[in-house]
């Protein structure tokens, strides 16, 4: 996280390297030139500022979904890239010319996939448009820049001074617009609801009460969110009396494997249009894949009786025959027997989070308040920032470099404070969370010890026993170091605030000399050493609340799990293998083994992450060493198989939901 600069820092690299590269250009470049010069200056700028994740789990999961998106875009003559940057602040942003990125923040903040894919294909829309272009042309560094491009002026530190704001040049409203558009007709194309993508924009208003620091860049570079997710509820996409729509969406629900959700879709679509074939053949394809052989029968009769679907409904109708309707098996007395012990172990997972509940209280009494303060401190030097990226006075170069060495040591004390609000973010989400496991896990248990179930669920629930366990102590450990960490973050920020003082009278009086230049310069020395101590102490405490996260995401999808009838196996096979990009047959291979669904999609998700088989991450029940642990002992990426794994049990849980309405 060293290495982690502010986004203003971005904008002074941006202009310094992309001026150069444009005058060695010359004259004669057209728009297309300029705006692949401008990306490619801003990749590398981007990538010289941020640490850029190089996992390949969280890389092609993401390629995957953003040239699926690119694939229905109007705009598909130049090179796409995807990348995560390695930044606790929530954003996502497309430089010029197909480069788009979105923050560890983003990650953990999005709930399901239908959100990552709408706001991916927001930024394409922004590309696809040329936006950036467009903001250029409509501010003054235009016309400077292409004096430069041309030849006629040598005022480079003019244009310094008057755009450290490049990257962030705000959209118009208009261009805001196109993007959502392009965000909702581009995800839509690809299979995923507009609803449950537009509340990614819904729970970013619900934060803008709150205004914690990491929040702050996107509402200060993104215009209000309320008539913009108004305008989107006007759009067909989301039109439920629309068939088209409403097949479309059901349509994608099962190819992601959430066939329930599918068959609710579909029913609304035939009391619109009784007599539409496709309806009730994919309502026979949703019944199939629950397992509900004469439900789906009596749809694909009705789909080919209607005509339109005749080769479909007849093959479909001819693959029912093979299926068979299997009830749950039932627990052996044994399986009870450890169900009643496990029962036991969980009132002492239970007595554990009532300690780590008081020690969240008492954290809570002590630490928020100067947290708080901490978030307004960052809010209050962000503003400075940006109060002095608007400065249109003559900037020297050497002053320029003095600007580029505060924000950097700025960057760090910053990134520390974002880093120690999202720990405590966690802490208070994961323990809550922690309790529904413990209500969850009891009643599962408790019908388990009465035979209900499968006797592959008992394994699971002893996984998840342990896993909750693991995650308690986890958090715990968390709670105790945060008051310490606290400290050296307040430290920093103090220093942070310092740097910046002495940065805006430098650069207002453009003195890259004497006191005032001495003391920004030892300013940003102090604020280097405390931002990088910082860092480190937080970065301690957010690698072990990942930890935690992955232990309960583990209990959990090992819980949803269980009592499963095989339909419903397949369904939840269906999804793993769509989230995780790997076969299904080999998720069943796994899960033959004994595994439960936590065990498995942690196995996938860290042995691509590590490049190694997923065995080694699925230890004998006997050893009693987590998977979680295992991937963390093999240097796997806990946190981007988390933000999978919480993806899958969203998934997961709507499908369980949406099955009880049916």
């Amino acid at each position: 996280m060293a290495g982690h600069r502010s986004w203003k820092t971005l904008r002074v690299l941006l202009l310094a390297v992309a001026v150069g590269t444009l005058v060695a250009i010359g004259t004669g470049c057209g728009e297309r030139d300029v705006e692949r010069t401008l990306g490619d200056m801003s990749r590398a700028s981007i990538e010289s500022a941020y640490n850029v994740d190089d996992d390949p789990l969280i890389n092609e999961w993401l390629k995957h979904a953003g040239q699926t998106l690119v694939g229905h875009s109007r705009r598909q003559d130049i090179p796409y890239s995807f990348r995560v940057i390695e930044t606790d602040q929530v954003n996502a942003f497309a430089a010029p010319f197909g480069h788009i990125y979105v923050t560890r923040g983003f990650l953990d903040f999005v709930e399901t996939e239908d959100e990552v894919w709408m706001v991916l294909g927001h930024e394409i829309g922004h590309i696809v448009n040329r936006d950036s272009i467009t903001s250029f042309k409509q501010n003054l560094l235009w016309g400077i820049l292409s004096q430069v491009i041309r030849g006629e002026s040598e005022a480079i530190g003019d244009v310094v001074g008057l755009g450290l704001g490049l990257l962030s040049l705000q959209y118009s409203r208009d261009d805001e617009y196109r993007a959502d558009d392009s965000g909702t007709m581009l995800s839509y194309s690809a299979g995923y609801d507009p609803h449950l993508g537009l509340r990614f924009f819904e729970r970013l208003a619900e934060q803008r009460g709150r205004r914690p620091s990491r929040w702050e860049v996107y509402f200060m570079t993104h215009p209000p969110l309320e008539r913009r997710m108004e305008r989107q509820l006007e759009r067909p996409e989301f039109d439920l009396s629309n068939v088209e729509t409403l097949v479309q969406v059901g349509r994608g629900y099962l190819l992601r494997g959430q066939p329930a959700r599918a068959a609710e879709l579909m029913k609304k679509t035939i009391e619109i249009d009784p007599q539409l074939a496709l309806a009730h053949g994919l309502l026979g394809e949703a019944h199939a894949m629950r397992g509900e052989i004469a439900a789906a029968e009596r749809a694909y009769q009705t789909a080919l009786e209607l005509g339109d679907e005749r080769d479909y409904a007849r093959t479909r109708l001819a693959a029912l025959s093979e299926m068979e309707e299997t009830d749950l098996p039932g627990i052996d007395p044994d399986g009870r027997s450890i169900a009643k012990t496990l029962l036991a172990e969980l009132g002492e997972a239970r007595t554990m989070t009532e300690s780590l509940r008081a020690d969240s209280q008492r954290l809570r009494g002590t630490a928020e308040s100067r947290i708080d303060s901490l978030a307004a401190n960052v809010v209050g030097i962000n503003n400075s920032l940006h109060d002095l990226a608007n400065y249109q006075g003559d900037v020297s170069r050497a002053t320029q470099q003095l600007v580029i060495r505060g924000n950097a040591a700025i960057s760090q004390a910053t990134e520390a404070a974002y880093v120690l609000e999202a720990v405590n973010e966690s802490l208070q989400r994961d323990s809550a969370e922690l309790d529904d496991l413990l209500v969850e896990c009891e009643a599962v248990l408790t019908d388990a010890e009465a035979g209900q179930g499968r006797p592959e669920d008992v394994p699971a629930l002893r996984t998840a026993v342990q896993e909750i366990k693991l995650a308690v102590g986890m958090l715990e450990e968390v709670t105790s170091e945060v008051p310490g960490t606290l400290s050296e973050v307040e430290a920093a920020q103090d220093a942070a605030a310092e740097v910046t003082s002495a940065m805006d009278i430098v650069a207002r009086r453009n003195e890259s000399t004497g006191m005032f230049a001495d003391q920004l310069r030892s300013a940003a020395s102090r604020a280097e050493q405390f931002g990088a101590d910082a860092l480190e102490a937080v970065g301690r405490a957010q690698d072990r609340s990942m930890q935690a996260r992955g232990h309960a995401l583990v209990a959990r999808l090992n819980l949803l799990g269980t009592t499963a009838s095989p339909a419903l196996q397949s369904v939840y096979d269906a999804q793993v293998s769509h989230l995780l990009l790997v076969p299904e047959g080999r998720v069943k291979a796994l899960r033959a083994t004994g595994a439960g669904y936590g065990e498995t999609a942690m196995a996938l998700a860290a042995s691509r992450s590590a490049h190694t088989g997923p065995e080694p991450y699925l230890p004998s029940l006997a050893s009693g060493i987590s998977p979680v642990t295992e991937a963390v002992k093999r240097n796997a990426r806990v946190g981007n198989a988390n933000v999978l794994l919480k993806l899958l049990a969203a998934s997961m849980e709507a499908e369980r939901e949406a099955e009880a309405t049916l």
